[in-house]
This record gives structure tokens, sequence and C-alpha cells, in this order.
């Protein structure tokens, strides 16, 4: 067990991280941050529903664009305007970081599915 720990972290060692690798993961620890920003919090309690309770007593939050209710777990909150512009690349870490923490305004929530269809259209008008 010892040895095979000792081969795996030799093998870690011997890894390079690529520009694309590192960026990445600066996206990710990024992205993962800003779930907990107020403007974030602020966007979730504008779109609960106070008439409709879930089926054990929880809030439902409304999607923006299908307008269904939906429980927590169901809904993500979305940038109106990418993260990542549509029609061109982000210049620096500085445009990125603004981009990302931005105001509410900038911010709404959406079931999955729509989360998931305007996600993938705007992916390929990247293209």
């Amino acid at each position: 067990m010892r040895q095979k720990r000792e081969n795996s972290q030799k093998e870690l060692k011997n890894t390079k991280m690529t520009t694309y690798n590192t960026n990445s993961k600066i996206r990710g620890a990024l992205r993962q941050v800003a779930k907990y920003m107020p403007e974030v919090q602020e966007c979730l309690r504008r779109a609960i529903d106070p008439t409709e309770k879930g089926p054990r007593g929880g809030q439902m939050f409304m999607c923006a664009k299908c307008g269904l209710r939906f429980s927590r777990k169901q809904v993500q909150v979305d940038h109106i305007q990418p993260v990542v512009p549509v029609d061109r690349e982000v210049k620096d870490w500085n445009e990125y970081i603004s981009r990302l923490f931005c105001n509410p305004d900038n911010l709404q929530v959406l079931c999955k599915p729509c989360h998931q269809i305007k996600t993938n259209d705007e992916r390929n008008d990247r293209v």
C-alpha cells in the first residue's frame, strides 16, 4: 500500500501543468467562490415564490425563462450577459473577474434544463 502511494506521488510530481489546465483550474476556483457572493444570494431571494411551497415545505424558485417553479437543487444562477463574451475572448483575468463578480441585475435564476439550453446556444455562437 505504501509503495502504491509513493508511486502515485512520483507520477503527480512528473505531471506537467499546461497553461490550459492551470487556467481551467483558476476559472473553476473563481466560479466556486462566486457561488457564495451576496449578489447571487440576492438573486435567489428575488426568485423565491412566496405563494408556493415544495412537497416538504421548502422554498420554490421561479425560472426566469420558462416561468415554472423548482426546488433549490433544480435551479442555477445564470449570468444574463455571459462571463465569457460570445463575440470575443476575455482579454485578461481582471476582465474575467469583473464579469464573474457582477451586479445582481446581470443575474437570473434558471431551471437546469433552461440553463443548459442557454449555455449550449452561447457555446454554439462562439464557434
